[in-house]
Protein backbone atom coordinates (compact mmCIF):
# COMPACT_ATOMS: atom_id res chain seq x y z
CA UNK A 1 0.00 0.00 0.00
CA UNK A 2 1.35 3.36 -1.02
CA UNK A 3 2.88 5.90 1.95
CA UNK A 4 4.07 9.11 2.37
CA UNK A 5 7.75 9.51 0.94
CA UNK A 6 9.77 8.31 3.85
CA UNK A 7 12.88 10.92 4.96
CA UNK A 8 16.34 9.68 4.13
CA UNK A 9 19.16 11.48 5.50
CA UNK A 10 22.61 12.03 4.11
CA UNK A 11 25.44 9.29 5.45
CA UNK A 12 28.60 8.17 4.16
CA UNK A 13 27.23 4.57 3.08
CA UNK A 14 25.60 6.37 0.04
CA UNK A 15 26.72 6.60 -3.49
CA UNK A 16 27.49 10.41 -3.24
CA UNK A 17 26.52 12.00 -6.17
CA UNK A 18 28.22 15.76 -7.46
CA UNK A 19 26.14 17.03 -10.53
CA UNK A 20 24.11 15.59 -13.01
CA UNK A 21 25.49 15.05 -16.50
CA UNK A 22 23.58 13.97 -19.38
CA UNK A 23 21.03 11.72 -20.68
CA UNK A 24 20.81 8.74 -22.82
CA UNK A 25 17.47 8.90 -25.75
CA UNK A 26 17.28 6.75 -28.50
CA UNK A 27 15.20 8.37 -31.84
CA UNK A 28 14.08 6.09 -34.91
CA UNK A 29 15.59 9.20 -36.98
CA UNK A 30 18.59 10.57 -34.97
CA UNK A 31 19.94 12.67 -38.10
CA UNK A 32 16.09 14.16 -37.90
CA UNK A 33 16.87 15.13 -34.62
CA UNK A 34 19.72 16.07 -34.56
CA UNK A 35 18.92 18.91 -37.27
CA UNK A 36 16.24 19.66 -34.22
CA UNK A 37 18.81 19.72 -31.50
CA UNK A 38 20.97 22.37 -33.62
CA UNK A 39 17.51 24.52 -33.37
CA UNK A 40 17.15 23.62 -30.09
CA UNK A 41 20.94 25.16 -29.30
CA UNK A 42 23.14 21.76 -28.75
CA UNK A 43 26.68 21.70 -30.02
CA UNK A 44 27.48 18.30 -31.79
CA UNK A 45 30.88 17.76 -29.90
CA UNK A 46 31.43 13.70 -31.03
CA UNK A 47 30.32 10.61 -32.75
CA UNK A 48 31.06 7.20 -31.49
CA UNK A 49 30.02 4.50 -33.48
CA UNK A 50 26.40 5.41 -33.69
CA UNK A 51 26.36 7.08 -30.91
CA UNK A 52 26.15 11.48 -31.04
CA UNK A 53 27.42 13.27 -27.93
CA UNK A 54 25.73 16.94 -27.81
CA UNK A 55 27.16 19.52 -25.16
CA UNK A 56 26.18 22.51 -24.13
CA UNK A 57 28.92 26.03 -23.16
CA UNK A 58 29.13 24.43 -19.38
CA UNK A 59 31.68 22.47 -18.13
CA UNK A 60 29.96 18.97 -18.88
CA UNK A 61 31.69 17.01 -22.22
CA UNK A 62 28.38 16.25 -23.49
CA UNK A 63 25.19 16.82 -21.89
CA UNK A 64 22.63 14.59 -24.04
CA UNK A 65 23.64 11.28 -25.33
CA UNK A 66 22.04 10.22 -28.98
CA UNK A 67 21.48 6.89 -30.23
CA UNK A 68 19.36 4.42 -32.34
CA UNK A 69 16.37 3.31 -31.50
CA UNK A 70 16.95 -0.46 -30.85
CA UNK A 71 12.47 -0.92 -30.52
CA UNK A 72 11.49 0.99 -33.63
CA UNK A 73 10.08 3.35 -31.29
CA UNK A 74 11.77 5.98 -29.00
CA UNK A 75 13.49 4.99 -25.92
CA UNK A 76 14.34 6.93 -22.93
CA UNK A 77 18.06 5.04 -21.37
CA UNK A 78 18.56 7.32 -18.43
CA UNK A 79 20.23 9.48 -17.24
CA UNK A 80 23.99 10.26 -15.86
CA UNK A 81 25.72 11.90 -12.56
CA UNK A 82 29.20 12.76 -11.87
CA UNK A 83 30.06 11.03 -8.52
CA UNK A 84 32.26 12.38 -5.50
CA UNK A 85 35.01 9.52 -5.85
CA UNK A 86 35.85 6.28 -7.41
CA UNK A 87 34.82 4.91 -4.04
CA UNK A 88 31.16 5.41 -4.83
CA UNK A 89 31.70 3.57 -8.29
CA UNK A 90 32.65 0.32 -6.07
CA UNK A 91 29.95 1.18 -4.04
CA UNK A 92 27.80 1.34 -7.06
CA UNK A 93 29.22 -2.62 -8.28
CA UNK A 94 27.86 -4.29 -5.92
CA UNK A 95 24.25 -3.56 -6.46
CA UNK A 96 22.56 -6.85 -8.76
CA UNK A 97 23.15 -6.41 -12.55
CA UNK A 98 25.27 -3.34 -12.02
CA UNK A 99 27.87 -3.02 -15.30
CA UNK A 100 30.90 -0.58 -15.73
CA UNK A 101 32.51 1.03 -19.13
CA UNK A 102 35.21 2.40 -19.71
CA UNK A 103 34.79 5.85 -21.35
CA UNK A 104 38.64 6.88 -22.00
CA UNK A 105 38.50 7.06 -25.42
CA UNK A 106 35.13 9.72 -25.26
CA UNK A 107 35.07 13.38 -24.25
CA UNK A 108 36.71 14.28 -21.15
CA UNK A 109 37.23 10.16 -20.29
CA UNK A 110 36.44 8.58 -17.25
CA UNK A 111 34.38 5.16 -16.13
CA UNK A 112 31.12 4.66 -16.15
CA UNK A 113 28.77 2.25 -13.95
CA UNK A 114 25.37 1.72 -14.81
CA UNK A 115 22.34 0.59 -12.42
CA UNK A 116 18.67 0.02 -12.76
CA UNK A 117 16.05 0.99 -10.15
CA UNK A 118 13.11 -1.04 -9.38
CA UNK A 119 10.77 0.12 -12.20
CA UNK A 120 12.95 -0.23 -15.21
CA UNK A 121 14.73 3.09 -14.98
CA UNK A 122 18.28 3.60 -15.70
CA UNK A 123 21.04 5.76 -13.76
CA UNK A 124 24.81 6.28 -14.86
CA UNK A 125 27.26 6.85 -12.65
CA UNK A 126 30.67 8.64 -13.75
CA UNK A 127 34.06 9.06 -12.17
CA UNK A 128 37.22 10.50 -13.63
CA UNK A 129 35.89 12.91 -16.44
CA UNK A 130 37.49 15.84 -17.08
CA UNK A 131 35.28 19.43 -17.37
CA UNK A 132 35.35 21.38 -20.45
CA UNK A 133 37.04 24.93 -19.59
CA UNK A 134 34.31 27.17 -19.24
CA UNK A 135 34.47 30.45 -21.28
CA UNK A 136 34.85 33.38 -19.07
CA UNK A 137 32.18 35.38 -21.04
CA UNK A 138 28.62 33.84 -21.78
CA UNK A 139 28.50 32.76 -25.17
CA UNK A 140 24.94 33.80 -26.85
CA UNK A 141 23.98 33.23 -30.69
CA UNK A 142 21.38 35.71 -30.44
CA UNK A 143 23.43 38.65 -28.30
CA UNK A 144 24.63 41.36 -30.16
CA UNK A 145 24.64 43.98 -27.29
CA UNK A 146 23.99 43.48 -23.79
CA UNK A 147 23.90 46.03 -21.08
CA UNK A 148 22.52 46.55 -17.38
CA UNK A 149 18.56 46.28 -17.26
CA UNK A 150 17.50 49.95 -16.46
CA UNK A 151 14.82 49.28 -13.79
CA UNK A 152 12.01 52.35 -12.43
CA UNK A 153 14.32 53.79 -10.11
CA UNK A 154 17.75 52.38 -11.44
CA UNK A 155 19.28 53.51 -14.82
CA UNK A 156 22.61 51.86 -15.12
CA UNK A 157 22.30 52.00 -18.76
CA UNK A 158 23.06 54.99 -20.06
CA UNK A 159 23.49 56.37 -24.17
CA UNK A 160 24.03 52.10 -24.78
CA UNK A 161 21.22 50.19 -26.81
CA UNK A 162 20.24 46.29 -26.14
CA UNK A 163 20.58 44.34 -29.28
CA UNK A 164 19.47 41.00 -30.54
CA UNK A 165 19.39 38.54 -33.84
CA UNK A 166 16.86 35.82 -34.27
CA UNK A 167 19.10 32.69 -33.39
CA UNK A 168 18.86 29.27 -31.31
CA UNK A 169 18.76 29.30 -27.39
CA UNK A 170 22.24 27.89 -26.70
CA UNK A 171 22.24 25.23 -23.93
CA UNK A 172 24.32 25.91 -21.07
CA UNK A 173 24.01 22.59 -19.19
CA UNK A 174 21.22 19.52 -18.60
CA UNK A 175 19.23 20.92 -15.53
CA UNK A 176 17.32 17.72 -14.65
CA UNK A 177 15.08 14.98 -16.15
CA UNK A 178 11.84 13.29 -14.90
CA UNK A 179 9.48 10.04 -15.62
CA UNK A 180 6.79 8.63 -14.76
CA UNK A 181 6.80 5.37 -12.91
CA UNK A 182 4.91 2.26 -11.97
CA UNK A 183 6.78 1.17 -9.08
CA UNK A 184 6.37 4.97 -7.57
CA UNK A 185 7.24 3.82 -3.97
CA UNK A 186 9.70 1.33 -5.08
CA UNK A 187 11.99 3.54 -7.13
CA UNK A 188 11.71 6.54 -4.46
CA UNK A 189 13.15 4.39 -1.93
CA UNK A 190 15.82 3.29 -4.28
CA UNK A 191 16.83 6.42 -4.72
CA UNK A 192 16.66 7.73 -1.31
CA UNK A 193 18.39 5.04 -0.08
CA UNK A 194 21.25 4.84 -1.82
CA UNK A 195 22.22 8.31 -3.16
CA UNK A 196 22.21 11.73 -1.52
CA UNK A 197 19.41 12.60 -2.94
CA UNK A 198 16.68 14.36 -1.49
CA UNK A 199 13.31 15.82 -1.66
CA UNK A 200 12.63 19.80 -2.42
CA UNK A 201 9.37 19.38 -2.78
CA UNK A 202 6.25 16.42 -2.65
CA UNK A 203 3.15 16.36 -4.00
CA UNK A 204 0.16 14.69 -2.97
CA UNK A 205 -3.36 13.43 -4.16
CA UNK A 206 -5.91 16.24 -3.15
CA UNK A 207 -8.41 13.63 -1.97
CA UNK A 208 -5.64 11.13 -0.35
CA UNK A 209 -3.38 12.98 1.76
CA UNK A 210 -1.08 9.55 2.04
CA UNK A 211 -0.65 9.58 -1.74
CA UNK A 212 2.40 11.48 -2.57
CA UNK A 213 2.28 11.30 -6.62
CA UNK A 214 5.31 13.43 -8.15
CA UNK A 215 8.75 14.63 -5.96
CA UNK A 216 11.58 16.55 -6.83
CA UNK A 217 14.94 15.83 -5.71
CA UNK A 218 17.66 17.19 -5.43
CA UNK A 219 21.90 16.45 -4.78
CA UNK A 220 22.22 16.88 -1.16
CA UNK A 221 25.76 18.69 -0.82
CA UNK A 222 25.07 19.78 2.80
CA UNK A 223 25.60 23.52 2.66
CA UNK A 224 26.87 23.99 -0.38
CA UNK A 225 23.71 25.00 -2.80
CA UNK A 226 22.19 23.12 -5.78
CA UNK A 227 19.74 22.94 -7.91
CA UNK A 228 16.07 22.88 -6.75
CA UNK A 229 16.00 19.12 -8.13
CA UNK A 230 17.97 16.90 -11.02
CA UNK A 231 15.59 14.50 -11.16
CA UNK A 232 11.64 14.29 -10.47
CA UNK A 233 9.49 11.10 -10.73
CA UNK A 234 5.79 11.01 -11.28
CA UNK A 235 3.56 8.00 -9.81
CA UNK A 236 2.10 6.40 -13.19
CA UNK A 237 -1.91 5.96 -13.10
CA UNK A 238 -3.51 2.84 -13.42
CA UNK A 239 -2.38 0.89 -15.93
CA UNK A 240 0.57 3.19 -17.04
CA UNK A 241 4.13 1.85 -18.07
CA UNK A 242 7.60 3.55 -17.28
CA UNK A 243 8.28 6.42 -19.46
CA UNK A 244 9.91 9.37 -19.89
CA UNK A 245 8.33 12.78 -19.14
CA UNK A 246 10.70 15.42 -20.20
CA UNK A 247 14.51 16.54 -19.71
CA UNK A 248 15.06 19.87 -19.36
CA UNK A 249 18.17 22.40 -20.02
CA UNK A 250 19.00 25.46 -18.88
CA UNK A 251 19.95 28.86 -20.83
CA UNK A 252 20.95 31.82 -19.71
CA UNK A 253 17.97 34.19 -19.36
CA UNK A 254 14.50 35.20 -20.31
CA UNK A 255 15.65 37.05 -23.64
CA UNK A 256 17.43 34.04 -24.75
CA UNK A 257 14.51 32.20 -24.06
CA UNK A 258 11.98 34.36 -25.66
CA UNK A 259 14.00 34.47 -29.05
CA UNK A 260 14.56 30.79 -28.98
CA UNK A 261 10.93 30.07 -28.96
CA UNK A 262 10.17 32.23 -31.85
CA UNK A 263 13.41 30.32 -33.17
CA UNK A 264 12.23 27.22 -32.95
CA UNK A 265 8.33 28.45 -33.58
CA UNK A 266 9.16 29.80 -37.32
CA UNK A 267 11.15 26.73 -37.94
CA UNK A 268 7.68 24.73 -37.42
CA UNK A 269 8.34 22.62 -34.14
CA UNK A 270 5.59 21.47 -31.38
CA UNK A 271 5.56 23.90 -29.14
CA UNK A 272 4.02 21.91 -25.71
CA UNK A 273 3.89 24.79 -23.11
CA UNK A 274 5.54 27.84 -22.63
CA UNK A 275 6.45 30.13 -21.85
CA UNK A 276 5.93 30.98 -18.47
CA UNK A 277 7.12 30.84 -15.04
CA UNK A 278 6.92 27.81 -12.46
CA UNK A 279 6.11 27.67 -8.71
CA UNK A 280 8.01 24.89 -7.40
CA UNK A 281 11.80 25.30 -8.45
CA UNK A 282 10.36 29.33 -9.83
CA UNK A 283 12.10 27.94 -13.36
CA UNK A 284 10.52 30.73 -16.53
CA UNK A 285 9.63 27.23 -18.67
CA UNK A 286 9.44 26.32 -22.09
CA UNK A 287 8.93 22.78 -23.72
CA UNK A 288 8.40 21.70 -26.79
CA UNK A 289 8.22 17.99 -28.45
CA UNK A 290 11.00 16.96 -30.70
CA UNK A 291 10.88 14.92 -34.07
CA UNK A 292 10.78 11.82 -32.18
CA UNK A 293 8.01 13.02 -29.21
CA UNK A 294 10.02 13.65 -26.61
CA UNK A 295 9.35 16.51 -24.52
CA UNK A 296 11.93 18.81 -23.90
CA UNK A 297 12.50 22.10 -21.96
CA UNK A 298 14.41 25.23 -22.28
CA UNK A 299 14.45 26.78 -18.64
CA UNK A 300 16.59 29.83 -16.68
CA UNK A 301 16.23 31.19 -13.50
CA UNK A 302 15.79 27.99 -11.32
CA UNK A 303 15.93 28.49 -7.82
CA UNK A 304 18.97 26.56 -5.31
CA UNK A 305 18.70 24.58 -2.00
CA UNK A 306 20.58 23.40 0.49
CA UNK A 307 20.42 21.38 3.78
CA UNK A 308 18.47 24.14 5.50
CA UNK A 309 15.65 24.41 2.79
CA UNK A 310 12.91 22.75 4.12
CA UNK A 311 10.81 20.26 1.97
CA UNK A 312 7.64 21.35 0.59
CA UNK A 313 4.43 19.23 0.90
CA UNK A 314 1.46 20.29 -0.71
CA UNK A 315 -1.64 19.38 -2.86
CA UNK A 316 -1.08 18.36 -6.83
CA UNK A 317 -3.19 20.17 -9.22
CA UNK A 318 -2.47 22.85 -11.92
CA UNK A 319 -1.95 25.77 -9.51
CA UNK A 320 1.36 24.03 -8.16
CA UNK A 321 2.44 24.59 -11.66
CA UNK A 322 2.60 28.14 -12.96
CA UNK A 323 2.24 31.47 -11.64
CA UNK A 324 1.71 32.75 -15.08
CA UNK A 325 1.99 31.65 -18.89
CA UNK A 326 -0.05 29.95 -21.20
CA UNK A 327 -3.20 27.13 -19.98
CA UNK A 328 -1.98 24.10 -18.77
CA UNK A 329 -2.37 21.90 -21.89
CA UNK A 330 -4.79 18.70 -21.12
CA UNK A 331 -2.32 16.01 -21.71
CA UNK A 332 1.21 17.59 -20.14
CA UNK A 333 1.06 15.35 -17.36
CA UNK A 334 1.45 12.72 -19.34
CA UNK A 335 5.10 11.04 -20.57
CA UNK A 336 6.88 11.54 -23.80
Amino acid sequence: MATRIKPSPNNPQKIQLQRISHVFLRHVDPEKFLTFAKDFGFVEEARDGDSVYLRGYGEDPYCYVVQPSTTGEKQFDGGAFLVKSKEDLEKAMKFPGATRKDLTHLPGGGELVSLTAPGGGKIHLIWGQEPRAVPEKEPSAQVQHLGPYNLPFTKDRKGEFQRFQAAPAMVHKLGHYGYISDAFDQDIAFYLDNFNLTPSDILFEATMPDLDVLTFLHIDLGSEFTDHHSLFMQRAAPGQKMMMHHCSFEVADFDTQLIGHQWLADKGYTSVWGVGRHILGSQIFDYWKDPSGFKIEHYADGDVVNEKTPTGRQAAGPDTLSIWGPPLPADFIEAS
